[in-house]
C-alpha cells in the first residue's frame, strides 16, 4: 500500500526474491529519507510545489537558491514545447510557463542525483523525456491533465536510479540481461517483488506528492484497468520503447488504453514526439 512513508512491497512474482533483495528494498526506504539532505533546496521546492499557499513568485525564489536546478527549469521553459523560446529569463516566469508539477518533477530528478546519470542508466533522459512528451500528448484523449501526465512520465523510471544506487551490482546485471522492457519488469518482480515503476511511486509518496499521482504511477505496470493518468504514462512508455527499441514486439495500444487510443494514433505521434523530446534532452543535459 502506498502511504506517506516508503514501504516498497510486491506487485509481481517473487520466487527469486532473497533476503539480500529484501535488504535492498530496505536500503531504498532509507535512501528516500536521506536524499533530501543532499539537495536541500530541491527538497524545499518539492514541498513548496505542493503547498496551496505558494505561488510562482515564492516557488521561483526558492528555486533560485539551486543554480543547477534553476538552469534546468529555465532551459525547459525556453524549449519549443512551451512556445516561448528565448523569452523566459526569470525563475518565477519559468515556473508559470512549465507549471508547478513539472518543476516538482525536475526537483525530484535533481534530488535523486540524476543531474549526473550513472553509466548503468545510459539513455535515461532519452527514454524519460520521450515518455513524458508522449504521455502529455495522449492525456487529453484519456481525460487526464497534460501537465500531470508529462511530469509523471518524466518520473516513471526514477525507481531505476534508486535500484542502481541501492543494488549497484545485481541491478545493472538485470538491465544488461533483459532483452526488452517486459523482460526487465519480470526480472525486477522476481528479484525484488516490485517493479521499478512501483519503486518510483513509493518515492513520490515518501516525498509527499499528491496521492493521486503516486497511485497512478503504481498502476502503470499493474495488469487490468487503471486511472487515465496511469494509462497516459503506459502509452508514453510504449511509444518510447517503439522509438528506442524497434526490434521489440510492440504492445497493442488498444489493449494498453482499453480501446481509447489505437496503434495508428500512437504511431502518428512518433515523429513530433521524437523531435520535441530530442530538443528537451539537449536542453536538460547540456
Amino acid at each position: 500500500m502506498i502511504g506517506r512513508r516508503p514501504a516498497v512491497t510486491g506487485t509481481g512474482t517473487v520466487e527469486d526474491t532473497t533476503a539480500g533483495a529484501v535488504e535492498v528494498l530496505g536500503r531504498i526506504s532509507s535512501a528516500l529519507d536521506d536524499l533530501p539532505a543532499h539537495r536541500p533546496v530541491a527538497a524545499r521546492v518539492i514541498a513548496e510545489a505542493d503547498d496551496a499557499r505558494s505561488d510562482a513568485t515564492s516557488l521561483g525564489r526558492t528555486l533560485s537558491y539551486d543554480p543547477a536546478l534553476t538552469a534546468k527549469v529555465l532551459r525547459l521553459a525556453n524549449s519549443a514545447y512551451f512556445g516561448l523560446s528565448g523569452r523566459v529569463s526569470a525563475p518565477s516566469f519559468a515556473v508559470t510557463v512549465v507549471g508547478f508539477s513539472t518543476v516538482r518533477s525536475l526537483a525530484v530528478t535533481a534530488m535523486a542525483g540524476l543531474d549526473d546519470v550513472p553509466p548503468e542508466l545510459d539513455g535515461f533522459w532519452d527514454r524519460s523525456l520521450l515518455t513524458a512528451v508522449a504521455a502529455g500528448e495522449v492525456a487529453a484523449r484519456l481525460g487526464a491533465l497534460q501537465p500531470e501526465a508529462f511530469s509523471l512520465g518524466l518520473l516513471a523510471r526514477l525507481g531505476q536510479a534508486l535500484l542502481v544506487r541501492c543494488d549497484p551490482v545485481r541491478y545493472p546485471q538485470l538491465l544488461t540481461a533483459a532483452a526488452d522492457r517486459e523482460e526487465l519488469l519480470a526480472a525486477e518482480a522476481r528479484r525484488y517483488g516490485a517493479v521499478h515503476t512501483r519503486v518510483s511511486a513509493e518515492a513520490l509518496a515518501a516525498w509527499a506528492f499528491p496521492d493521486d499521482l503516486a497511485l497512478a504511477l503504481a498502476q502503470v505496470d499493474q495488469p487490468g484497468p487503471a486511472r487515465p493518468l496511469a494509462v497516459a504514462v503506459r502509452l508514453g512508455l510504449e511509444l518510447s520503447e517503439r522509438v528506442l527499441d524497434p526490434a521489440r514486439a510492440p504492445r497493442p495500444a488498444g489493449h494498453l488504453s482499453a480501446g481509447h487510443v489505437r496503434d495508428a494514433e500512437l504511431d502518428a505521434l512518433r515523429a513530433p514526439v521524437e523531435r520535441t523530446a530530442a530538443d528537451m534532452v539537449r536542453l536538460l543535459t547540456s
